[in-house]
């Protein structure tokens, strides 16, 4: 391994480690329990909220309508500007959703990848760990479910639910939308950092191929259904297109913290584009 290399793992390491030692009791929380989750059906989802207050609003709306079953859902603040981080709080308080302000996070001098990994590990340390729910889960802020779904019905089914990402030969869940059983992650090294193995680069949630995907039944595993498609005239990823995943049951409006620069701003649109792609599926389930 080159000397620059080394050097960058290892501060890598050493402020991932800093980050990860603040503990809930330090930072600002408001309804969250940390109590263990006596429920064989509890689900915890966890939302890594940044810049955004308008975005987690509709979020918290669509979550809290069509994720059914026993949810807690959870929203964790990694922001960076302090009037949307405090916008984001009064949003998350005034509908009662379990809100935890982190502490600063300077992974993200490396890259967002990595500031948005953090932020899931400390969360999976300080919040997962000690809830211990049946499943587990990480959805983006920007992503939104338009339908029921019942996420413990599906790990009931099998240990996971998300979409697959693969490189040469190694796999793991895209961390736009993942579940994952509790018990798949106790007692194993858990990391949702990006990892660079054998010279292949998998983004985050890659770092747990070696310690959890590996040892899973690949082919007898059914991972959701993932597409593009453009809401508007134009081919830009960012700024005219939306992710529908598992048959449209989720989609994914894209760049919700601005952190690609693009010519328009999508708030004004963004809840009549939601209600569009609602309206469409609900059209296509009718008898």
């Amino acid at each position: 391994m080159r000397l620059k290399r080394r050097i960058f793992l290892t501060a890598l390491r050493v402020m991932e480690r800093r980050f990860l030692r603040r503990t809930p009791d330090t930072l600002y929380c408001s309804n969250l329990s940390l109590d263990k989750v006596d429920d064989p059906e509890s689900v915890d989802v966890i939302t890594i909220a940044f810049n955004n207050a308008k975005v987690i609003a509709l979020h918290n709306q669509y979550t809290a309508k069509y994720l059914t079953g026993h949810i807690t859902h959870i929203v964790v603040d990694n922001s960076t500007d302090k009037r949307q981080s405090q916008a984001i709080r009064e949003v998350c308080e005034a509908s009662k959703v379990p809100y935890v302000r982190l502490h600063r996070n300077r992974m993200d001098i490396f890259s967002g990848s990595y500031s948005h990994a953090a932020a899931l590990n400390w969360s999976y340390r300080h919040i997962i760990m000690p809830r211990q729910p049946y499943g587990f889960g990480f959805i983006d802020h920007d992503i939104f479910p338009i339908t029921p779904i019942d996420i413990a019905r599906k790990l009931s089914i099998q240990p996971l639910y998300g979409a697959q990402r693969k490189r040469n030969g190694m796999w793991y869940l895209s961390a736009i939308m993942f579940f994952l059983r509790y018990e798949l992650t106790d007692q194993k090294q858990v990391s949702f950092m990006p990892v660079t193995i054998d010279g292949t680069y998998l983004d985050t949630g890659g770092s747990n191929w070696s310690s959890i995907y590996s040892g899973l039944d690949e082919q007898n595993l059914h991972f959701v259904s993932e597409r593009m498609e453009s809401f508007r005239e134009g081919e830009n990823r960012h700024q005219d297109q939306v992710e529908l995943f598992d048959d449209d049951r989720w989609v994914h409006t894209i760049n919700g913290s601005y952190w690609k620069k693009i010519a328009v701003v999508k708030e004004d649109i963004l809840e009549e584009l939601v209600r569009q792609y609602e309206r469409r599926l609900s059209a296509t389930q009718k008898p």
